[in-house]
């Protein structure tokens, strides 16, 4: 018998219904013990930031990129760009995937193909190559974020729960920030090399991690359908083109280029196309007709506009160097930045309450209309250390604010059905790509137009931040105004179940007593054969990770 055998196939074993996932493809979440709730902790934190980092380090060294490769600002736009491109609709297809052919094997397979990705780039000297490399990454890096919540989850006892997933959304968050943080040291041992290696290195510790802690088997079903191939080319196609335009236009120019508009032609009737298709299916791939009514757009919208509103830090970034910042004082407002995003995902965990999810929303983007401001009144170097505090405060808003909104939809999708679920973490991925691209092509661009007119790039910069801090106000009134719907609908049910108070409190009761019931499934050890692949795939993790500081290997 191959000792191998069974590393990929997913394990048999059958939950009690209160430990059952919602959906099929994810994992079912029992009672675990003290060690292995921690085991399950690290190895969510390593994950998340192995699926943040990937974008991160790029996104993050654009202008070292370009010089090191002599780059022109159109061409080192793609880097970034191609990557988002492949991730905005990924989950349209690796949702699917992950339901049809198991949990464990999209696990291992996918953080695998992640590890070789970034091996490639090490070898690749060639932009159009990188490109393509970018882009299968962005692609294959989607499925790593929804297992660093899975992990995170069964980390917490069942009334804790949210806050695991407040977490696991807020670890992968965190990987730009920290990303900053290491930059420096990175490029100063072994360049560019060093951004790759430690992304390699941190996915083949994935890898192992995952490979030795097994999760909770999830159940499998056959979800593909004949349509399912021609909505995912339309959708994604007009996705990915949209993305492009957004990634590009700033640097292309939006009215000069063919190909933009060009684009815009082929995407808006692909996309017409593909929901047409969608909303007269008997098993769409996403529930359009439930996307497009109550909470769900008004949300989502708010979203993107905070996403835009979060492209503020990198403008501020900006603004930080033509103030004559040193590089210490770069790293220091990188550290400061990491520190705010790490205490918004710890105090959004901490405070989240699934009955006022809108409140902490409101809250996290009025602290970035104050900050936005604070920073815009800044005129010179004496002014360069409210930056610390003003940009610490964006990165907690930013992460304080995602948990609560992923919540609520969440929330609201469970209320209809497991389709309704899959639709939304679609919608939110896709919200979150575009709105992350739209920010700095809206900001940018208004900078960039302010500067041609007036020839004034501080200026520029301070009217820019102004105008972040304007829509940042005019995103806090919009939720306001949410809330207020929120609360008078809620009263409303309320006082349509005072009459269902003494049957849901039966309801209830029934529920703690079955939820007593403990399935007995416990983690099981890896064979020796796997353990020994999954200990040596880590030993080439670790020497990967100090080799990318230039550490002696020993």
């Amino acid at each position: 018998m191959n000792p191998m055998r069974g590393v990929l196939d997913e394990e048999i074993h059958e939950f009690p219904e209160h430990e059952r996932a919602p959906v099929a493809g994810s994992p079912a979440t029992p009672n675990h013990g003290p060690a292995i709730r921690l085991a399950y902790a690290l190895v969510a934190l390593l994950v998340g930031t192995t699926a943040g980092m990937g974008s991160a380090l790029v996104n993050v060294n654009t202008p070292q990129l370009q010089q090191l490769f002599g780059l022109s600002a159109n061409q080192v736009a793609w880097l970034s760009t191609s990557y988002v491109m492949t991730a905005v609709s990924a989950n349209l297809l690796l949702i699917k995937v992950r339901q049809q052919y198991g949990l464990r094997r999209f696990t291992l397979i996918f953080l695998g193909l992640y590890a070789a990705l970034a091996l490639v780039h090490l070898l690749v000297l060639d932009l159009g190559t990188t490109l393509l490399l970018r882009a299968i990454s962005g692609f294959v890096a989607v499925a790593l974020i929804p297992l660093c919540l899975f992990h995170m989850m069964q980390a917490f006892p069942a009334e804790w729960r949210l806050r695991g997933l407040v977490l696991g959304i807020g670890v992968t968050q965190c990987a730009t920030p920290l990303a900053r943080v290491l930059s420096p040291s990175l490029l100063a041992s072994e360049g560019w090399r060093s951004l790759f290696m430690l992304e390699a290195g941190l996915a083949l510790l994935s890898m192992a991690a995952v490979g030795l802690l097994r999760l909770p088997p999830a159940v499998r079903v056959s979800v593909f359908k004949p349509l399912d191939l021609l909505i995912f080319v339309l959708m994604g196609g007009g996705l990915a083109l949209i993305a492009a335009v957004l990634g590009l236009g700033r640097w292309e120019g939006w009215f000069q280029a063919p190909w933009i508009l060009v684009s815009l032609f082929v995407a808006i009737p692909a996309l017409v196309a593909a929901a047409t298709i969608e909303t007269y299916r008997k098993t769409p791939l996403l529930n359009l007709r439930w996307l497009g009514r109550g909470d769900v757009p008004r949300f989502a919208a708010a979203i993107f506009m905070v996403r835009i509103v979060l492209a503020e830090q990198d403008l501020a970034i900006a603004t930080v160097k033509s103030l004559g910042a040193t590089n210490h004082q770069l790293w220091t407002l990188s550290l400061a930045m990491f520190s705010g995003a790490v205490a918004g995902v710890l105090a959004s965990a901490v405070s989240v309450n699934a009955e006022k999810l809108a409140r902490p929303m409101m809250l996290a983007i009025g602290i970035v209309a104050i900050a936005a401001l604070i920073d815009s009144a800044a005129t010179g170097p004496h002014h360069l250390q409210r930056f610390y505090l003003s940009q610490a405060a964006i990165a907690f808003a930013g992460t304080f604010f995602l948990g609560p909104a992923l919540l609520l939809g969440i929330a609201s999708a469970l209320q209809h059905g497991n389709r309704e679920l899959i639709s939304f973490i679609v919608l939110f991925g896709v919200v979150n790509a575009l709105g992350a691209l739209a920010g700095p092509a809206l900001l940018g661009s208004h900078a960039d137009w302010t500067v041609a007119t007036t020839g004034e790039t501080q200026g520029a910069q301070m009217g820019t931040l102004r105008l972040a801090a304007g829509i940042a106000a005019f995103t806090t009134i919009y939720l306001a105004l949410l809330l207020a719907i929120r609360i008078r609908r809620r009263l409303k049910e309320l006082r349509a179940l005072d009459l269902a108070g003494p049957a849901l409190q039966r309801g209830e009761t029934y529920a703690s007593a079955t939820q007593s019931i403990d399935s007995g499934w416990r983690p099981p050890r890896p064979g020796n054969a796997p353990a020994a692949v999954f200990v040596t795939i880590a030993i080439v993790g670790v020497a990967l990770l100090v080799a990318a500081w230039g550490l002696p290997v020993l």
